[in-house]
């Protein structure tokens, strides 16, 4: 399995905690749902990563690299990501080559950032 092009994990070796297929349709907008199998896996070293697997028919074009802090926020809704877990994207064209998107940690700066920006929006809008 390829990651950015380089060997990262083993899908053979590592553990498969679980798979599920997660929906994520933010109320901020009405044409952006996107369907995805989601895999979660730990390595020997106690590691966690997920890997998202691209769905060409009911993904709308939606890839995890063009997610925003509406979708993150959505997203945490149904998995618990911790800070140091990595995820990865799989190509929509070549699906033995999977792309690094964020860590956990990362992801809650995107929700802590669209959160501030919408509350500032918000606020002027009712001024």
């Amino acid at each position: 399995m390829l990651i950015d092009n380089e060997e990262i994990f083993d899908t053979d070796k590592d553990k498969l905690v679980w798979n599920k297929i997660i929906t994520v349709n933010p109320l901020v907008t009405n044409d952006t749902k996107s369907t995805h199998i989601v895999k979660y896996y730990k390595t020997g070293s106690s590691e966690e990563y997920y890997i998202f697997e691209y769905i060409m028919a009911d993904n709308n074009g939606l890839k995890l690299d063009n997610f925003d802090g509406h979708h993150w926020r959505e997203l945490i809704k149904q998995i618990d990501f911790i800070d140091n877990c990595f995820i990865y994207s799989q190509n929509g064209i070549d699906r033995d080559f999977f792309r690094f998107v964020t860590s956990g940690k990362i992801i809650r700066k995107f929700i802590e950032e669209y959160t501030e920006e919408y509350t500032r929006i918000y606020e002027l809008g009712h001024r």
